[in-house]
Formats: structure tokens, sequence, C-alpha cells
């Protein structure tokens, strides 16, 4: 119950305030002073000997009138002023005082118009006792305001929106209460805007207004004559929290406005000193609210009855649980009622009737506490009550109380008998044992608030026989004396406790601290069962335990004493007693023993027929890791056969054989053999010798059992018994020119080098300026042509054949380049450069672009010539170009590794192996493949230019025109077998016949295949001719070998009618051979465009391919050329010529 009317406390502030010594400050001591004095209680007021001013803060507690002033610092902070020259009239006199927060007033005159608008902003509380009260509207700033009517004989109605800011309101009286004394009326003007939400209301009125949109805790006190028409308003209370009436008159109970209620916010209904006569129908609170928690009437009178039967129809809404009903009258006690009450007060209502012979739980699920005292009850307590909180002293009830309550008779700090005096109970006075009290204690959790500032431990004490209601709340405590929150939940059954600081390992809950009997230790952490002693008594079949961490629940221990149960009879938490199901043998020694308590076991061992001390054996107590068991006698651990240590957490395992075959020791923790310096294997059965120098700090493999060295070929080979000597190879070379002079032989050639020399062919390169890993630098003596290449160290010969060509500063290029016209010859490489859109190997063609990326083929160019289209397949990685009814196929179809004398070592075939990696705007196609168990990459890139433009590859620059297309090729970490070996990248160009709609049949021919070599003996040109298109191939005799250009060496393989396999011998790269050249389309003056125009001349269109083999250092440049011979008697020369002046024109 609130209350703003707190008369002690105020007056031990205002004995606080007498010791003040502050001195105000001038302005409100001139506002004081005169106000008193207008008020004509200045007199009361002392004043200082030596300044003759009033001692305001020192002042005495004055009554009738009231003078009490509290200061702080130099100003007034609370007033309580009465007035004894009531011809004064209080205005707007306190607006000086601005610190102000507190105002009380007693029998005071003051003009409504301006005094409630005329507090200062800081006072937010406001206290008025006086007669015949006017009401007006409260600042904002006012929060608390408490009205006391001494009398109210002026009809008055105050509208509740007056007081719409406040937080707490109390209008009341403190006088005799008689018809007529108080006229006030109450008006709820809320008009919906919103909800006043005060958190106390309380307002003594002569009628019931309405209580819409108020959401408070309400008090209603209805004075004598009170308009009972208005109970109708009752129904308007859906926003109240909490509805408390109190009616002076005897009245009709409103059964009508209140069966109609629905408000879902309420809470608590409770009608106290109200008196009601009889009626004669049920009053239907069923469906009062789903909120609704507590119904509480007191005090009601013997009249309010129906006809003898209680006049409720209750809640059914799942929140509820309280129903109190005093000092009423009710015939007979009818159980069944309150099946969904959880507690029933049924206090002093004359109740007659037997209390029911048992309870069931399954028809009242909510019940927790019955009070039926000061009735006429008969019966007696069913031990099913022991669910129940139950009081019912002062009844006529009989036979037994159970053992549930009468174990907590007896004890002062809980007088439990007082629930159940005055009554014939045969045992009142005979408290039973409290051994029947089982605690048990079980962690629930942490739970977090405060944004992780305050941490909660949460458990649950369960079991039988833990008390009611009435427990007390400091009934859980720790050693050091700290108090858990507790709250019984079920009744002898389940009581919550939380704690804000982690507990200790033993709290204790005591219902009386005096008294041991009724202190229960209990564990707030999951220990196993702790024993210090087992008494055995001499050829008896009892035991007593003693120890800790025990428990007070019976029905959750099991021992076990070798084969035997021992049956327990009393627990506690440090000692047990039980009894074996059989004699065993005395003479028996270490029995294997178990006391198990919950799912916590503790392993120990007894000797019949004394008393055994139990030593603890580990630190896990006693459990030995569960690897053995403890011999309790001596505290020491017995493991079993697979496992040892002190506390059996050490694994035993024999080795296979155990005497390790007598080459080592066991290590029986691991189950293996430690084997001497010279034998080694899971049971040393097998030899040891260690490698020369760790053949050369693990270059090489040592093969321990022989203790020889296994050196590596690939990346570099080693040899020697300790893998120490370097295996040298060569990978490439930049020549002198034929005059001889500087030279480079690459490769790797290690970090030893005794006895070096080189070779080019039979003549030394000398002197050897300098030499390193990967690079020789000698002087070159004079020669022409192609050469081997030897490199001599460490005793160690190596030849790669024909790497070294002696390049000329005057090479000739392929048919002079045609005339200067069509190219200039490069006498350096011997390739021609040509001019404008001349091209081919010789210049000899007209350059024509291709039908473009993804083209299907068919039809000409502006010039009239027939277009080629490129076809790339994503299977094989072969490229396709068409030209009409003919068909080029260019395709790479193995890759050979060769020995020194040109045997075929290794050979992996890459025809429909390749996975397409990526394909760019169907313009660039990337394949790769991988051989030698995924060791060794091959990738291969196809591109179709479609704009001129200058590359340069192994320093040999040269342009690319429109409709070419560029590959290339590179092979990544090659493993090879022998460092003498090298590689042979294969390719074939095949020509076939597709059948079109072209009028081409004054083209047609037959087909012919040539290859040329060039002046140093290398194929250079290849060519295939069908229907006046020519297969035209150039191979470059470069290479990049290890990033390094060197020459390369093109061979024909094979040849047939209708295709030609090429071989491109590559140096022994080590990391990777890479190859990027060109393919073009090109026109020669012999080709016809069309068939039946005798005027046309004839054109040769020719389609040349320059093949980078990656890695294989060479540029295939394979044309097709389309040729038809219109005249066979015309000469060559005379063809050129018309071509000339064609162009010139």
């Amino acid at each position: 119950m609130f209350s703003l009317n707190a008369p002690l406390l105020f007056l031990f502030f205002l004995i606080s305030i007498c010791v003040n010594s502050q001195i105000l400050s001038e302005k409100e001591y001139n506002c004081l002073e005169t106000l008193l004095s207008n008020l004509g209680t200045i007199s009361k007021v002392n004043k200082n000997v030596t300044t003759l001013k009033y001692d305001f803060c020192k002042a005495q507690i004055y009554f009738q009138p009231n003078v009490y002033i509290s200061c702080e610092s130099n100003y007034i902070s609370s007033l309580n002023l009465g007035q004894s020259n009531m011809s004064y009239i209080i205005g707007n006199d306190f607006l000086c005082f601005v610190n102000m927060t507190s105002l009380s007033l007693n029998t005071v005159i003051f003009n409504n118009s301006i005094f409630y608008s005329s507090f200062p902003e800081k006072t937010t509380r406001f206290e008025l006792i006086d007669e015949n009260i006017q009401f007006s509207p409260l600042l904002p700033s006012l929060l608390f305001f408490t009205i006391t009517l001494k009398t109210q004989t002026i009809p008055t109605t105050v509208k509740l929106s007056y007081f719409s800011n406040l937080q707490q309101m109390s209008i009341q009286t403190s006088s005799l209460v008689q018809a007529g004394s108080h006229l006030i009326y109450f008006d709820n003007d809320f008009d919906g805007s919103y909800i006043w939400n005060p958190s106390f209301v309380r307002i003594t009125s002569m009628n019931v207004p309405s209580l819409k949109y108020i959401d408070a805790y309400f008090q209603l006190i209805l004075l004598p004559g009170f308009d009972q028409t208005s109970w109708i308003n009752i129904t308007q209370c859906e926003s109240l929290t909490t509805l408390l009436i109190k009616a002076y008159d005897i009245t009709n109970f409103p059964s009508i406005p209140f069966s109609q209620i629905r408000a879902d916010n309420l809470t608590r209904l409770e009608f106290y000193d109200t008196q009601f006569s009889n009626t004669s129908s049920f009053i239907d609170l069923s469906l009062i609210g789903k909120s609704i928690k507590e119904i509480v009437l007191t005090g009601t009178g013997r009249n309010f009855t129906n006809g003898g039967l209680l006049p409720f129809i209750l809640p059914t809404n799942e929140n509820f649980q309280e129903f109190t009903f005093k000092n009423a009258y009710i015939e007979t006690f009818n159980f069944s009622q309150f099946s969904n009450v959880e507690t029933l007060n049924l206090t002093d209502n004359l109740m007659s009737g037997s209390f029911p012979s048992s309870f069931n739980r399954t028809n009242f699920k909510k019940l927790t506490s019955i009070n039926i005292s000061n009735n006429k009850i008969t019966g007696s307590i069913d031990d099913s009550f022991c669910e129940i909180d139950l009081t019912v002293n002062d009844n006529l009830m009989t036979g037994l109380i159970p053992p549930c309550f009468t174990c907590f008779f007896g004890l002062p700090s809980i007088n439990l008998e007082s629930n159940f005096i005055n009554n014939n109970f045969d045992n009142l006075n005979q408290p039973s044992s409290p051994s029947i009290i089982i605690p048990n204690i079980k962690f629930e959790g942490i739970n977090i608030y405060g944004g992780g500032f305050v941490t909660e431990y949460e458990y649950y004490i369960f079991g039988e026989n833990l008390g009611g209601f009435w427990v007390p709340y400091n009934s859980l405590v720790t050693e050091n004396g700290d108090i858990f929150d507790i709250k019984v939940i079920k009744p002898n059954k389940l009581i919550r406790a939380r704690s804000y600081s982690k507990p200790p390992t033993i709290i204790y809950l005591v219902y009386e601290r005096n008294n041991p009997n009724y202190i229960f230790p209990l564990s707030t952490e999951m220990i196993p069962p702790r024993l210090e002693t087992v008494d055995w008594q001499s050829s008896t079949t009892d035991l007593v335990f003693d120890g800790s961490f025990f428990t007070f629940n019976k029905s959750i221990i099991n021992i076990t004493i070798g084969n035997e149960n021992c049956l327990v009879s009393n627990t506690s938490f440090n000692q047990i007693s039980c009894k074996l199901s059989n004699v065993i043998d005395s003479s028996l020694q270490d029995i294997l023993s178990f006391i198990t308590i919950g799912n916590l076991t503790t392993q120990f061992t007894l000797n019949p027929s004394e008393i055994n001390t139990i030593l603890n054996c580990t630190n896990n107590y006693n459990d030995c890791n569960g690897n053995g068991y403890c011999l309790s006698d001596i505290g020491q651990c017995k493991c079993y056969s697979n496992y040892q240590g002190s506390d059996c957490s050490i694994p035993y395992i024999e080795c296979l054989p155990n005497d390790c075959n007598g080459n080592g020791i066991c290590t029986n923790t691991t189950g293996k053999c430690q084997c001497d310096s010279d034998h080694q294997g899971d049971a040393c059965q097998l030899p040891f010798k260690d490698c020369l120098n760790q053949c050369n700090n693990n270059i090489g493999q040592c093969n321990n059992q022989t203790g020889i060295c296994a050196c590596p070929i690939n990346p570099h080979g080693w040899i020697g018994n300790d893998c120490s000597i370097p295996l040298h190879t060569i990978s490439g070379a930049a020549p002198s020119n034929t005059n001889g002079g500087i030279a480079s032989i690459y490769g790797w050639f290690g970090n030893i080098h005794t006895g070096k020399q080189v070779f080019i062919g039979n003549q030394e390169c000398t002197p050897i300026y300098n030499i390193t890993e990967t690079e020789i630098i000698c002087n070159s003596p004079a020669g022409t042509g192609l050469k081997s290449i030897s490199v001599i160290q460490n005793s160690i010969n190596v030849t790669s054949k024909d790497i070294y060509q002696y390049y000329s500063n005057d090479k000739q290029c392929p048919n002079h380049c045609t005339s200067t016209l069509n190219g200039i010859c490069n006498s350096t490489t011997g390739y021609c450069n040509c001019i404008g859109r001349w091209s081919g190997y010789d210049c000899s063609l007209y350059s024509n672009p291709s039908a473009g990326g993804g083209s299907t083929g068919g039809g000409n160019d502006n010039n009239g010539l027939p277009v080629s289209n490129t076809t790339i397949d994503g299977n094989t990685g072969g490229t396709s170009i068409n030209n009409q009814q003919t068909n080029y196929q260019i395709l790479i179809t193995k890759l050979i590794e060769i020995d020194f004398n040109g045997n075929q070592i290794n050979e992996y075939p890459l025809l429909n192996k390749w996975s397409i990696f990526s394909n760019i705007s169907k313009t660039v196609y990337t394949f790769i493949q991988s051989i030698q168990n995924n060791q060794c990459n091959i990738t291969y890139t196809i591109e179709e230019i479609n704009n001129d433009r200058e590359v340069s590859f192994a320093g040999i620059n040269f342009r690319l025109t429109s409709g070419s297309v560029k590959m290339t090729v590179s092979i990544e970490n090659y493993q090879y077998s022998s460092n003498l070996n090298t590689l042979q990248l294969q390719m074939e160009s095949s020509v076939s016949e597709i059948q079109t709609n072209d009028k081409n049949d004054c083209n047609n021919d037959q087909i012919e295949i040539n290859s040329t070599s060039n002046q140093d003996n290398t194929l250079n040109f290849i060519a295939i001719k069908k229907d006046a298109k020519v297969l035209n191939g150039r191979f470059l005799d470069r290479i990049e070998s290890d990033g390094k250009s060197t020459f390369m060496q093109t061979v024909l393989i094979s040849k047939s009618n209708d295709s030609i396999t090429v071989g491109m011998n590559l140096p022994h790269c080590t990391k990777k051979c890479f190859l990027d050249p060109d393919f073009s389309v090109l026109i020669s003056p012999e080709f016809i465009d069309e068939c039946d125009d005798d005027k046309r001349e004839s054109w040769f269109l020719p389609v040349v391919i320059a093949v980078p083999v990656g890695g294989t250092a060479a540029i295939a440049a394979i044309g097709y050329l389309i040729y038809k011979k219109r005249f066979v008697e015309a000469p060559l020369k005379r063809k050129l010529q018309r071509v000339s002046t064609s162009v010139t024109n």
C-alpha cells in the first residue's frame, strides 16, 4: 500500500534540519520574514542575539499553527506552514523561494485563481490540509500532490485532468466521516489522446468516476451516501493495473457492472472493509481479463453470500494466482471451485464441512497454498497435502498432522505449529525427526544482466519435505554468512536459489541456526563422495561410512562391497550407514568396492572386521583414471595390465617381439622399440647404416639399410658417394659469329668446377672467362654451321648435340624476298621483312584478313578473294582453317624424351587430353594438360590476330598481320630420366576436302607436299598444296630455354599424300621451354576468283602459320596457299610482273 502522508518520516526530516547553521540569502530572508509576518507566525521564530536577525534555519518545530523551515546552503529547500492571521490571503508569496522543492500548508487561506500556478519551478511536492478546498489545474513541474480534507461541505466536482502531470496523488479525509461531511465528486475528463500513468492514485469520492485512460495503482474510497448508480463506471477500468475499493455504506454488490469488466491490463482487484448485502446471483469474473492475478475481498460481512455459497465465478485465465475471501460467510467448504487458484485464503467464513480426504495434483495443477483458518472444518490431513503450504488453525480437525509439517515443529524461528493449533490433532506437540528432510541441489546456470555488469548464479534445491512459503528468506547461506536469494516454487518440493557471486563448494540450508539437526550442507559442484573411514564391525554386516560430499537422499546411493550390495539405512552429507545383503568372508583382503551417488562414483578397497582408513590415490579422488583401482589402505593405484604409473595414466604396451630382436629396448608406453645405433625397424630387425655426409645435406636420399645415397636427376643432377658432385646439363647457347669470339653456354653447372673444359664441335672454347651455376663464358674458336657443345668438369663430360650455330652477318633470304618491291632481306637472321601488304616467307604473297574469330566461313573480301576461317577445337586443341572446299588441320600430337643416341625413352600422347583453361572474347584460347603425375605442365595458347602488330620473339622481330593466328606452347618442370636427354615436340599438318556450293572447279588440283631446308641444313619451310591453296609453313630456329634464347632444330618426321609431321628438337630445359610464333593468311596472283570469267587474273591464296612450340624454341610458320595455274605455259616471272603492276596502279 502506498502513502503520501508519512508524518513520522517528515517529523524525522524536520528534526534533522534543526541543527542547520546556514545563513539565508538576503532576498530569501526578506521574503520569508514578510511571509511569516503576514501569516501571523513570525513571533514563533527566535532572533540571533548577536545579529538580532531571525534564525530561520535554526527554527524549532512549532505547531498550531505550523512553522517548519528546512535550509540548504543559503536557500530554503522546504516549508511547512500554518496561519493565525486569517485576514491575509496567500497569492504568489512562494515564488521568491526559487530552490524550494517541497511545500506543506495547514489551514490557510489562499487565492484559488493564482495560488496553484504560483509555485517555484523546482517545487515538485505539495501537501495541503484544509477544509472546503477549491481545485484548479496544477503546474507541470508538480509531481507529488496530497490533499487532506477536514471537511468539504460545499459540493465540489474535481476534474482528473487537473492532475495529468502528477506521478502520485492522494485526496483523503482526516476527521470523522459521516453523511454530508465531504461532498466531493470526480469527473474523468480525459479524452483518450494519451494515457495518464501515475504510479499511485488515491481519491475519496461521493461517486465512482470513469477510470478510462488511466494506467495506475488506483485506490477508491467511497464516502457515506455515495452515488450507487455510478457503479456502472467501474466497467471502464481497462487500463488500470490495480484497483482497491473501500465503501463506508453497506451496499449491494454491483454484480452486473463487475461481470462486465474486461480489463486486460488489470492484475489485482481488492475490496477491503466494505460490507455487502446478500446476493441472489453469482458474480461472473471468469472473463475479467487475461492479466488478472489477484482478487481479494476482506471484511465483506456475514451477509455477503449467495444462499451459503461462494458468490463468485472465478477467473479462468492462465495468469490467475490468488483468491482471498475473508470475514464473510460460506456454509460448506467446496474445494472443487478452486482448480485455477494458486493461493487460496478462505479465513473466517463460518465455513463447515470436511477437509478433502486427499490432494489430487491433476485436478489442481496450480495450487500451492491453502489458508482455511478460523472456520468449522472437520476431517484429517492426508500426506498428499505435503505439496501444499497449509494453514488450518482454529477448526475442528482431527487425526495426525503429516510428518512433512511436524518435522519442523518445535523450531522457535518458524513456529509452524501455529498453522495447526486449536484443532484436535493427535500429534500437535510431537515433532517428528528431521531425517525425512531430503534436500538435493542442482546448478541451473549463469544469468548475465545489466550489459554484463551483473552476474547471477542460479540453483534449484529439490527433494522431499523442504518446507513451504514460510521458509526464512535467509535460510540458504555460505560459511561466511553470505545469503542467497531464495523462493519456494513448490512447497516441500522445489526452492529456487540465486547468488550474485560465485558460491563456495559447500553451502548450508539452515532452518534453525542453533540446532545442528536442521542444518544441511550441500555441494554446489559435482564432486564424487569422499571417504575418510569405513567402520566394518567384527562378524557383522553393518558398515558406517564417514567422509563428505554424501547426500541426504538414500534413494540415489548405491554401495557394492565385492559382489554384495549394501542397503542404505541412514544418510547425511557426512555419514552413511548400510547393511550387507550377505556375510562376506572375513579372511578376504582389499575387497574392491564402489559407492555411487547419483552419477558420481568413488572406488575404494576394504578389509573386513576393522575400521578402514581410506587413503586417496589420485587427485581425481581414487579413480586411477579409470585404468586401475585404488588400494585404499596404502593409497596406491593397482593398474590394469595395459596401464602403468602412479595414477595409471600411462599406457603399457608390449613390443612385438618384446626383446626387440636383441637389437634395442622396448618403450612400453608406446609399444615401440628403441633400436641401437646399428638397427632400425618396428622390431629393430633391419640394419641401419649412415650415408656419407647425409647425402650432401639431404640433397640425395639415403638408403639407411645399405648406406648408399640415391642422387637426384631433377631438377638438377648430382653424383658421387654423397651426391656432392653436380651432374651438369646444357640448355642453350648464345654463339659467336663465324670469326669466333665471346660465347655463352647456358645450363646448370653446380658449384664445383674441377678440370673444367668447353668444346665447340672438336675445338676448345678457351679461355673460360667466367663460370657460375647457370652460365659459362668462354672464347669460341672460328667456325661455321651447326655444332655440338661439350662441357667437361669434375671428370664428367656432357654433350648437347647440334645446339651451337655460328651466326653470319650475310645470310641469304628465301628467293631474295622476290623483289625489292616485295621485301627487304635481313642478312643477320635470313628472314624477309615484307613491304606493305606483301607477305609470306619470300614476300611473294598478298595478305588477306580472316572472317574473324568464330566465323563459319564463306564469302570473299573487298578484293574478291575467298575468306579463310579459323576454328579452335576445345577438345583436341587443334586449329582448323577452312577456305572454300579446302580444310587444313594443325595438331600438336606428342612429346617425346630422347637420349643422347637418339633413342626414344618416353612418349606422351597429347591429342584429346587438353582441358580448356580460359576463353577470352572467342579470339584467345588457352589449353592445359599435365603429365608425369602432374609434375610437368604443358600450356598451349592460340590467339586470332584482328589487327596488324609488331612482335619480337627470341631476339627476332617480325610482323603479325590481321588474320594471323598466334600460338604459344610452354613445357614446365619436365622430369628427365638423364641429364643428357632432350625433348622433341611433334606437330602434324594435314589437308582435306569439304563439300561446298562454291563454283571453284577451275581451281581444282591434286595434293602436293614439299619441304625446304635452309643453308644450315635445318628444315625451315613446308608446303601442302591442293585446289590452288597452299599450306605454307616456316619454322624459326629459335627457342627460349629457361629464359634464354637459343638455337632449335626442326626435322621432318614423316610425310604422306595429305599430311606432314615435323619434330622440334628442344634442348635440355630444366624449368621451361617456350615458343611464340604466328600464322598468316596470304594471297598470290595465281588464284581465279570466278571460274567463268576468263578475263580475271589468277590469284594464289596462302595461309601462313607460324608455329610457336612452347619450350621448343621453334617458330613454325605454316601457310595455306591457294594456288591454281590458269596458264600452265605462263612463266612465273610474267605473273609477278602483272601483280606488281596491279599494286603500283
